[in-house]
């Protein structure tokens, strides 16, 4: 079966004996995650309750979500980042989350507050799932021995290639200190000083004539696809449809750096309870399970680990792909948005000129060649007539 029709779900519809009043309006991504929420919350969400799920699908940015929280039906429950998460909360724009509301775990009855993973829920929401930017690599490339952990990034002796890293200063910095040897834990606070900064843009520096900036989140599998890199960051659900597809697309998990997706609830929903009760259940460990065999985000329940197992359609052992799964999240990185709105104007500005000065390089050599092949081509004796 090919992948892009395995990955493709049959979405059923919904009850016709639903009344207006049992619908909540849901706010949130679409694609493939917003299909898998489909299959593995929505609809059984609804046969279990008799509540319709009405979805607002958004592109995931503060001015649109607002829009839906405030407007003149304003939406029940919201999908959000944990950078937005946090901006609505402190506006306070969202409902106060009581953990102890939560369900337990009743496979191995510990409490919610025991099974969520630490920082999964908040004052104002409760995460569901983690994605994270985690490095790729082609097998083909490095037949000698394959890349152990993230000090390979900048390992291009032992590991030769070009890199893919994002045309951005978020996670690329941080990426640098994990691959010269700073522990996650450690990241934000050595970048606070101005020696992790120079560490930072030294680290960068070592592979500095070897990199590709990229500023389009299929570019970096592209690239490694079509060979232009052996080892590319990248996003892990499209590292996972990558490796499933081609089995020469390897995944190095150690200093993946993830985020987490949560669900809240406005001030402004006009049905709250309701909208708790969703919330209760679609951050179950069965509810968070189902979504993860169809995708690849890493439910941020102990427990859900557990229940994952196969992709139902393509028979993927999907641990191997999960951010949180056990041996996948040693060495993770929670990425800091706050961080980073509170101290990284200098190291935008700093990272700026360095990407400028590497694509200003990689321009000057294609020139080069350009030129060259020119040169040959001009040289060669004509044939004659």
């Amino acid at each position: 079966m090919p992948i892009a029709l395995a990955f493709a779900v049959v979405l059923g519809g919904h009850p016709d004996t639903a009344r207006a009043q049992d619908t909540l309006s849901v706010a949130t991504w679409g694609g493939a995650y917003g299909r898998a929420q489909e299959v593995a919350l929505f609809e059984p969400f609804a046969k279990k309750t008799g509540t319709v799920i009405a979805t607002e699908i958004y592109d995931g940015k503060l001015p649109k979500l607002k829009s839906l929280i405030e407007g003149g039906t304003p939406v029940d429950v919201v999908d959000v980042s944990a950078g937005a998460l946090s901006t609505l909360c402190k506006a306070g724009m969202l409902e106060t989350i009581d953990i102890a509301s939560l369900d337990t775990n009743a496979q191995g009855g510990s409490s919610a507050a025991d099974d969520f993973f630490t920082g999964a829920v908040s004052d104002c929401g409760v995460a569901s799932v983690a994605w994270s930017t985690a490095v790729a690599f082609d097998r083909n490339a490095f037949r000698k021995g394959e890349p152990e952990n993230i000090s390979a990034l900048l390992d291009t002796a032992r590991f030769p290639g070009k890199r893919g890293l994002p045309k951005n200063p978020h996670r690329t910095i941080e990426l640098a200190l994990l691959a010269d040897g700073v522990p996650p834990e450690s990241v934000y606070s050595e970048l606070a000083t101005a020696e992790g900064a120079d560490r930072a843009f030294a680290a960068l520096d070592k592979i500095k004539n070897d990199v590709f900036l990229w500023d389009k989140a299929e570019q970096p599998i592209t690239w490694l696809l079509e060979d232009k890199v052996a080892m590319t960051a990248g996003y892990s659900g499209r590292i996972f449809r990558a490796a499933v597809g081609d089995h020469n697309v390897g995944v190095l998990w150690d200093g993946q750096i993830y985020d987490v997706d949560a669900w809240a609830i406005p001030k402004t929903s006009e049905n709250k309870e309701e909208a708790m009760r969703f919330i209760r259940f679609a951050t179950a460990p069965e509810q968070l399970a189902a979504q993860a065999r169809l995708t690849s985000y890493g439910p941020m329940r102990k427990s859900a680990l557990e229940l994952v197992g196969t992709h139902p359609i393509i028979g993927v052992d999907m641990q191997k792909f999960l951010p949180t799964a056990p041996a996948n999240f040693q060495k993770a990185l929670k990425f800091d948005d706050a961080w980073w709105d509170q101290n990284g104007a200098a190291l935008s500005q700093r990272f700026a000129i360095w990407a400028a000065e590497v694509e200003a390089a990689e321009a000057a050599r294609q020139a080069e060649r350009k030129a060259k092949e020119a040169a040959e081509t001009e040289s060669t004796p004509k044939a004659a007539p």
